[in-house]
């Protein structure tokens, strides 16, 4: 990760409350994520980018449930299951 990206990220999450639904905070990335592919002038590069985002989803997942197992180690969090 460069450190743009880092900077971007930490504002991003400080952004972010505990308070705040997941649910939210999701819907609420996916608006931002939306508008800045507006942002871009090629129709190409918006497909791409979408692309580029379905590809990262396994990656995504696993790293997620790596720091999820690691809170739950540590005791900072209990794994359930929602569904």
């Amino acid at each position: 990760m460069t450190s743009n990206v880092s900077s971007i990220c930490d504002r991003i999450e400080a952004a972010i409350h505990n308070e705040d639904e997941i649910e939210d905070v999701f819907g609420a990335l996916l608006a931002v994520f939306t508008f800045h592919m507006s942002l871009m002038t090629c129709s190409h590069c918006r497909k791409e980018t979408a692309r580029w985002l379905k590809r990262s989803i396994p990656d995504m997942l696993t790293r997620a449930n790596r720091a999820a197992a690691a809170r739950a180690s540590e005791g900072e969090q209990q794994p359930t299951t929602c569904h």
